[in-house]
């Protein structure tokens, strides 16, 4: 299993907590040696932004380039000498900006498009009592940051202790942000304000993720945030915090249900129930990988939510609850890159929710398709034609919930209880 010390070659700070004096542009290693928790990060990213958006423009260009100095030797250097990013895109995130199959990008309803980028940090990661996203219990196995696309290519493939690829980058920042707030707090402020003038520039808006990976407190990026007015910032969450600013948007975080076959005894649903009747929306995983249902079924209730594709794009905010329906589920496909997917409720604990679409099938018993088989006109590498096929045709459209046990307490990322019932 790799450790903090193999992969980056340092040791991390433990012990009690020290004094730290408010630091200003000539604190460095501010960090360094301090017990990490909301409050202190929370700090630091205040009294950074405050104290470079008080500098005059060439005092703050040299307060810029310092930062990225000091975070050189977490996030490493590009071949142009340049202190590596710490926002970036993944595969969802891009579907946003040039469409999903094909299809138009998304617009806003004054025509602009909306281009993102995100803060890739390493999930579930514990220093201290610190933990990045401390709600992790049940979907810490099935994260898309070590179990999907490159992260498990790349990352380290089944074994999820692995760094390396993408894995190893979202742990870089991760400790970059950890020892040295306040040079991290400047740099990503610098990155999201050049991303916002590019978009504009192109007549798009700015939407950012400052938790890909990970489930972070609004109060440590309160400042960045509010810094940038003009920024729509959006993440998924299973904490219970709620939204700082007008633009700031939360998706909540189902954990999954105990459903046919296995008991999950993190499953918050009647939390994310109350959210979806006061109107919000609520992300769920589901266990099939091409189709979601449309709607799910609250036996407890009676009442029934409408499911809505949230593979098609990434930006939340513009998700509308349809006409009839108390808030709207964001449905998520399966993307875990192993198991079956008949039993991916069971290996996941729950996380996932199991969907039978029960799929139709002809006179044969082979599956039936919604359209005929089509000649691409291309070969494959036998020279053998390369045939498309229509999509397979469900017949269950419904997922039902079973009455669910009281949920568990919720934690921030200081390992505190945060609501109870």
């Amino acid at each position: 299993m790799a450790t903090y010390k193999d992969v980056l070659g340092v040791k991390p700070s433990h012990g009690k907590p020290k004094e730290v004096p408010a630091p200003t542009h000539e604190d460095r290693n501010w960090g360094v040696e301090h017990n990490v928790n909301i409050n202190s990060l929370k700090e630091a990213f205040n009294s950074a932004i405050q104290h470079h958006l008080s500098l005059p423009y060439d005092q703050r260009i040299e307060n810029s380039k310092r930062a990225e100095n000091d975070l050189a030797e977490h996030l490493g250097r590009a071949q142009n000498g340049r202190v590596k990013d710490l926002l970036g895109q993944n595969a969802k995130l891009m579907k946003s900006e040039t469409g999903y199959k094909g299809k138009t990008p998304i617009q806003l309803e004054d025509g602009r498009g909306v281009e993102t980028t995100g803060l890739a940090l390493a999930p579930a990661y514990q220093e201290g009592t610190f933990n990045t996203c401390p709600n992790h219990q049940s979907c810490k196995d099935e994260c898309l940051g070590k179990t999907s696309g490159n992260y498990f290519k790349l990352g380290g493939g089944t074994d999820l202790s692995e760094f390396k690829g993408p894995r190893l980058n979202s742990l870089r920042k991760t400790i970059a942000m950890l020892r040295n707030p306040h040079a991290f707090a400047v740099k990503l402020h610098d990155e999201i304000e050049a991303a916002r003038m590019e978009a504009e520039a192109n007549g798009n808006k700015l939407g950012v993720r400052l938790n890909v990976l990970s489930d972070i407190s609004p109060k440590v990026h309160e400042s960045i945030i509010k810094a940038h007015p003009d920024v729509m910032f959006y993440d998924y969450t299973k904490n219970a915090s709620p939204t700082i600013a007008p633009n700031h948007h939360y998706t909540r975080s189902s954990t999954g249900l105990s459903q046919e076959g296995v008991n999950n005894a993190h499953q918050n649903w009647h939390s994310m129930r109350r959210y979806l009747d006061k109107g919000e929306n609520v992300a769920m995983a589901f266990s099939h990988k091409k189709h979601l249902p449309e709607e799910v079924h609250d036996e407890e209730t009676g009442k029934r939510y409408r499911v809505i594709d949230g593979d098609t794009h990434d930006y939340r905010p513009l998700d509308k609850v349809p006409k009839g329906y108390d808030g709207v589920i964001v449905g998520l496909r399966n993307k875990k890159a192993t198991g079956k997917v008949a039993d991916a409720h069971i290996d996941s604990k729950g996380f996932f929710v199991k969907h039978d679409p029960k799929l139709l099938r002809d006179e044969n018993g082979k599956l039936a398709r919604d359209r005929p088989r089509e000649d691409t006109g291309r070969l494959n590498k036998r020279g053998k034609p390369i045939y498309s096929y229509g999509n397979t045709v469900p017949t269950n459209h419904v997922v039902s919930i079973k009455r669910q046990p009281k949920n568990r307490h919720s934690f921030d990322n200081d390992g505190r209880v945060e609501t109870s019932e």
